[in-house]
């Protein structure tokens, strides 16, 4: 075995010890929404003068649909890892609804898309039809 090969081998391993001991210590953390007022606090510290409306949360509390009274825009939370991470919902956005489950298709490069399970998924279709076209 060359040295080269032997460094690369040395290097590999200790990547995936490290790894290891992370996943060992700190798990695998899944956060999740206990309530719409969780997102609705998250967006409050992230967006200046933003005025909760109507909101609704997935059934499995991964996600939210909050509307800002304010200027009418409609703001996705989702948990991802063990943060919140809030995207303003924009013209051009893919819009699926199947039963209770509303697929959203967003033109962002770090969230593609996500998968929303609501009780109220009819009225929230409606209000996301004006940006999906």
């Amino acid at each position: 075995m060359n040295s080269q090969a032997l460094q690369l081998l040395i290097s590999v391993a200790g990547i995936t010890v490290m790894v290891a001991i992370c996943w060992a210590l700190f798990g695998r953390a899944m956060g999740s929404l206990s309530s719409a007022e969780d997102a609705v606090t998250t967006l409050a510290r992230d967006i200046p003068g933003f005025r909760a409306g109507e909101k609704t949360i997935s059934r499995d509390g991964r996600a939210a649909l909050i509307e800002d009274v304010r200027d009418g825009a409609i703001y996705l939370a989702i948990i991802r890892g063990g943060d919140v991470v809030t995207r303003k919902l924009s013209r051009g956005l893919g819009l699926a609804r199947d039963g209770d489950r509303l697929e959203l298709r967003l033109k962002d490069f770090t969230l593609r898309r996500a998968d929303l399970d609501l009780a109220d998924a009819d009225s929230w279709e409606t209000k996301l039809k004006g940006l999906a076209a």
